[in-house]
């Protein structure tokens, strides 16, 4: 026989420390099936949320970086990465099939916009309830369901420690321009209106639209505004917005009044409409229009005419 430093016949092993060991190797098991799922974060400028990955497909959202979501599933090396959506992305169902809530007929399709134009992104079955957000025309906005998957590209993410080791750096911001506001001026100009109410000191990082712009330190920067104004195309010049507001003049005519930071599927069916943004003024340098970036509210006060 040779000599061992270990020999399972010398283990002292009786009934109960056998079941109080079986028994923590069982709550070290259901400790880790409970562990908080992956979370991933935008890492630059915008991402777009995708409701497939064919090759044909709309983004349901723009989302800035720092903007945080929960992984569904395993978090790999492939060019794509299936998220929970944030709360305020949505998706649109045809208004005469949904009744108090509850859909009217199978396979109902479920659109990422509110028209026929907009690609299907699912369907839900007679019976199956829905959260109503909010409408538009003959579209209800609804709480996407959970079958819905939505998608994001990964080298537009990052995967985020579960903890902060100790010691570490916490402070978010430290790499991120800062600029400070004193207060909030209010102006305003035919069928223009602006609100915003003042504060003491405002501190905001630089919103990854701008970045690449010199903002003008002579000038307030980031602060809240609710405008409301006829939306249109971008203007050519010192800062490339794809919208702007416009203030509807005396003699019929209309004049620009801010540039319009803001995504392409959402705003593009309403050119033309007199909307509400609400968000925050920045001012570039070499530009004479403010520029606003919306936050995620937005309304249609009067529809564009046919």
């Amino acid at each position: 026989m040779y000599a061992c430093g270990f020999s399972v016949c010398s283990m002292d092993i009786r009934p109960h420390k056998l079941v109080r060991l079986i028994a923590s190797l069982v709550a070290v098991s259901a400790m880790a099936e409970e562990a908080e799922p992956c979370r991933v974060r935008v890492i630059e400028g915008r991402a777009a949320v995708f409701a497939s990955t064919n090759a044909v497909r709309e983004a349901l959202a723009w989302l800035p970086s720092g903007t945080e979501f929960v992984v569904r599933g395993e978090l790999t090396d492939g060019a794509w990465v299936c998220v929970e959506p944030p709360d305020h992305v949505s998706v649109w169902i045809y208004r005469e099939l949904v009744r108090d809530g509850v859909v009217l007929a199978d396979k109902s399709r479920l659109r990422s916009g509110a028209g026929l134009t907009f690609r299907p992104v699912g369907s839900l079955n007679k019976g199956d309830r829905v959260e109503v957000r909010g409408s538009y025309g003959d579209w209800l906005r609804i709480k996407p369901p959970p079958e819905v998957c939505f998608w994001m590209l990964r080298d537009q993410v990052e995967p985020l420690a579960a903890m902060q080791p100790e010691g570490a750096d916490t402070n978010l911001t430290a790499e991120v321009g800062v600029v400070s506001v004193t207060n909030a001026p209010v102006f305003a100009a035919s069928n223009v209106v602006v609100r915003a109410e003042p504060v003491a000191v405002l501190t905001r990082p630089v919103p990854a639209e701008l970045r690449g712009y010199v903002l003008d330190n002579t000038q307030e920067q980031g602060v809240p505004v609710m405008l409301s104004g006829i939306l249109d195309w971008g203007t050519v010049g010192a800062v490339a917005a794809p919208f702007c507001l416009v203030a509807r003049q005396a003699d019929g005519d209309t004049a620009p009044v801010c540039h319009l930071m803001a995504p392409a599927l959402t705003y593009s069916p309403h050119v033309g409409s007199t909307v509400s943004v609400e968000g925050t003024r920045w001012r570039v340098k070499g530009s004479d229009l403010p520029v606003v970036i919306p936050s995620i509210r937005f309304t249609v006060i009067d529809v564009k005419p046919d």
